[in-house]
Formats: structure tokens, C-alpha cells, sequence
């Protein structure tokens, strides 16, 4: 499994991945929408507020929401890694 070890803001709604192999990814998250769940992180502050938790990109969303449904989004990192692209430094 893989494991995001560090995270950088590039722009827009691209984030810099370091994953536990020493290989850098960018994940862009416009490619997939914000349909959902996903429409708090369209707003650029919110997406910035990115955490890393146990090698996972995780938003908490501080919402008021029904005891059935969960305040946390979070994206798999091996899927993370699966849909990002090698990083080319420039």
C-alpha cells in the first residue's frame, strides 16, 4: 500500500504528492469535479486546508451534519497515487 509522506500546494487545485518511495506525483483535482460531497473543497481555502492523515489527503469539513454522516473526506492513497502524474520539475 502506498503512503503519502508530504504534501505542497502547487496552484489552483493541484497538490505536490511525496509518496513513501521517494516519488513525486501531482494529483489535480479539478480533472474529477466537486460533484457531492466534493463541493466544499471548490472553494480554494477549503482545498488548501488539506491534511495528511495516516498517508491519506483528508479535508475536514466543520459542518452541521446528521449523526449518520461524516464530517471527514478523505481519498485512498494507493488510488491517489493510481490517478496522479510522475512530477517534472521545471
Amino acid at each position: 500500500m502506498k503512503k503519502i509522506v508530504n504534501i505542497t500546494y502547487l496552484e489552483r487545485y493541484r497538490l505536490l504528492l511525496e509518496f513513501d518511495n521517494g516519488e513525486k506525483r501531482v494529483y489535480d483535482r479539478e480533472e474529477f469535479g466537486f460533484d457531492g460531497i466534493w463541493q466544499y473543497i471548490q472553494d480554494i481555502n477549503n482545498f488548501k486546508d488539506v491534511k495528511l492523515i495516516f498517508g491519506a489527503l483528508t479535508w475536514f469539513r466543520n459542518l452541521e451534519l446528521p449523526e449518520n454522516e461524516c464530517n471527514e473526506l478523505d481519498i485512498c492513497p494507493d488510488y491517489t497515487y493510481m490517478v496522479s502524474t510522475p512530477y517534472v520539475a521545471t
